[in-house]
């Protein structure tokens, strides 16, 4: 969504954000004129497939699936939403305003709209802000580590706004207050407290599974009149199965599975984008073998990482580029980041990026560790062959990556065995523990490189893809990034985090998630995201396309 209202104040902090270019190859094909719908949506139902499963758990939950969140952007109030390049928004709905008045200490304002009820009758009040608040600080998640920010939340006199006071700065301030249940009601991940729970939003839960949700148009709410009266939410990825008229789906990873589906129905039209999500491998610091900056530099020279790029995607999409940031996806705003040469070893007398694959490196430093190439493999001085235990996150795209990464190594004489891990941040944290070598799996990067960098900084929580080291410097570094409210000079400080970590080689980013946006050509004003959150919090602005009296064409791009 992006903002509206006249109740927004403005803030002492002004985020100047540039436009994300997203890379594009055109496949254009014919279509026959699409079929006049509707002229008002508000009489009309929008079908959106997103990746499931659906579940009901409170954004505070780290259980919370990525469609459950987007889902409840929908449903309750939120001080700021997501754009489609992952820039956050004020909402100006329920929460009418939300205004920085202090920099030291911290203070913020939040205003409410007092004409607007919870789908049970009940006035929002901020004390919903303050109930929430007061959950959130006893939940270990990192979602939650702004509200232990907080030192005190103090309701105004009409208890129409709420005073916060943060005992630490937390510059990043605009995450919180985000889908905020009602006080007192009870939270849990059965899916049916979607429809149990009260709603205050853009819409109302109608019905609610964990393949299918109905959102019902909710009348009360005015800043988006013409917006589409029910939107059918399914986790269904073949697009034959879908014949309603107006019709998006968001899949996290474009495969050439659904660009050969989506050629095959004219009707629709798609884009490739740049996901906020980057496929990466972590080192352990806690392995005998990964602990030595040299092992870790070795294993990630060897790998070619233009080729598995090309294997995963190379012939039917646009190809990501090699990443050159740990905490930054390739579209994102700041990326890419500056990254200045290293020296492989101190006797290395040529500067190497960080970022650049090199093979005749990697053996270089092999050989000056102790080990000898043979026909076996890679052998230290008592015979022992080198090899890597990979800890394999959950998804189709993790496994993929994960064997092309090891026939790259067994290739060069590096053996490699996998343990499959439930989750991704289970993978993470069994190399964290030094029960797996290294982790590959999909990291989020979020709105802000806070959410990434939070894996390298103090103690771990349930959901912080903890990395089982805290550098001195980066912890420091870190702490002075997200107490910045100048977003150029904290910029600065996510920078030096950034090239820290990569001349360290203790994450090894692969390449960011290239995403596809497909939609019917009915739809208007879609505009593919970086994230599932950016594309969801689009809906109520979406509209019908016009009819036209010639054929269209419709492009996957």
């Amino acid at each position: 969504m992006v903002p509206r209202g006249s109740g927004r104040r403005v803030a002492l902090v002004t985020v100047v954000a540039g436009l994300v270019v997203v890379a594009s190859v055109l496949l254009a094909y014919r279509s026959p004129r699409p079929t006049p719908g509707p002229a008002d949506p508000a009489s009309s139902s929008l079908t959106l497939d997103l990746p499931g499963p659906i579940n009901a758990c409170s954004v505070l939950n780290p259980s919370a699936s990525a469609t459950t969140t987007a889902i409840l952007d929908l449903v309750r109030p939120s001080a700021f939403l997501t754009g489609p390049t992952d820039i956050l928004f004020g909402e100006g709905g329920a929460i009418a305003s939300a205004e920085l008045v202090s920099l030291h200490p911290e203070t913020v304002v939040y205003t409410v709209d007092p004409k607007l009820t919870w789908s049970d009758g009940h006035r929002f009040s901020v004390r919903d802000l303050v109930a929430w608040w007061h959950a959130a600080r006893a939940v270990p998640s990192i979602a939650d580590d702004g509200y232990r920010h907080i030192a005190s939340m103090v309701v105004g006199k009409k208890a129409l706004s709420v005073t916060v006071v943060f005992s630490h700065d937390f510059a990043d301030w605009n995450l919180l207050f985000r889908d905020v249940n009602e006080a007192g009601v009870t939270s849990s991940c059965d899916v049916g407290n979607l429809t149990r729970q009260p709603s205050l939003g853009p819409y109302d839960v109608e019905s609610a599974s964990t393949s299918r949700v109905v959102l019902i148009s909710n009348p009360q709410w005015t800043a988006n009149y013409n917006r589409f009266h029910r939107v059918i939410i399914v986790t269904d990825a073949d697009l034959s199965n879908h014949d309603a008229t107006y019709f998006v789906r968001y899949s996290p990873v474009a495969t050439r599975a659904l660009v050969d589906n989506l050629v095959a129905h004219p009707r629709f039209q798609g884009r490739f984008g740049n996901s906020s999500d980057i496929e990466e491998m972590t080192f352990s610091p806690h392995d005998a073998l990964t602990a030595n900056p040299a092992m870790r530099t070795a294993l990630s020279w060897l790998l070619d990482r233009r080729q598995i790029l090309a294997k995963l995607f190379g012939t039917f999409t646009f190809t990501p580029a090699v990443p050159t940031s740990a905490l930054f996806s390739q579209g994102q705003f700041d990326y890419p980041p500056r990254v200045k040469g290293i020296r492989a070893t101190s006797r290395d007398a040529a500067l190497v990026s960080a970022n650049v694959d090199c093979r005749s490196c990697a053996e270089t430093i092999l050989r000056r560790s102790g080990y000898q190439r043979t026909g076996q493999g890679w052998r230290d001085a008592s015979g022992a062959t080198l090899s890597v235990i990979v800890a394999v996150g959950p998804s189709s795209l993790d496994h993929a990556t994960a064997a092309l990464v090891e026939a790259e190594w067994e290739t060069l004489g590096v053996e490699a065995s996998e343990l499959d891990a439930a989750t991704e941040v289970q993978a993470a944290s069994m190399a964290a523990a030094g029960t797996a070598d290294v982790a590959l799996f999909e990291r989020p990067t979020s709105t802000t490189p806070w959410w990434a960098g939070r894996s390298w900084d103090g103690p771990g929580s349930t959901d912080a893809y903890t990395s089982g080291v805290t550098p001195a410097k980066v912890n420091s570094l870190f702490q002075l990034a997200q107490s910045t409210f100048n977003p150029a000079t904290a910029d600065l400080s996510w920078l030096k985090i950034d090239q820290l970590l990569l001349h360290d080689f203790w994450v090894r980013p692969l390449y960011t998630v290239p995403s596809l946006t497909v939609w019917s050509q009915d739809v208007a004003n879609v505009v593919p995201s970086l994230s599932l959150n950016g594309l969801v919090d689009q809906v109520s602005d979406w509209g019908i396309t016009p009819a036209t009296a010639t054929s269209t064409t419709s492009t996957v791009g």
